[in-house]
C-alpha cells in the first residue's frame, strides 16, 4: 500500500534486531554447552528451548518487552561467559 506507515519507528527495529542478534549469541553457548555432554547438557537443551520460545513469542511492537527479554537475554550471557 503506497504511502502506509509502518507501527515499528526505526528505533524500534534496531532495538528488535540487537535483541535477535543476542538471542542468537545466547543459542550459540548453550549449543555448545549441550554438546560437550557434561552434567549441564540436558539442562542447556532444555533452557535452549525456552529460550526460543520466548524470543519468538515477544511481541516486535512492544517495545518494553522486547527491551525486557534482551535484558535477559544480555544478563544470561553474561553469566555462561563467566567473569572476563
Amino acid at each position: 500500500m503506497p504511502g502506509a506507515t509502518s507501527p515499528w519507528r526505526v528505533n524500534d527495529v534496531v532495538t528488535y534486531d540487537w535483541m535477535r542478534h543476542n538471542a542468537t549469541a545466547l543459542t550459540a553457548l548453550l549449543i555448545a554447552i549441550a554438546r560437550a555432554g557434561g552434567d549441564e547438557a540436558e539442562q542447556a537443551r532444555v533452557e535452549l528451548a525456552e529460550w526460543r520460545r520466548e524470543v519468538e513469542m515477544v511481541d516486535g511492537f512492544d517495545r518494553a518487552g522486547v527491551i525486557a527479554l534482551a535484558d535477559r537475554i544480555d544478563r544470561r550471557i553474561r553469566e555462561l561467559e563467566g567473569p572476563q
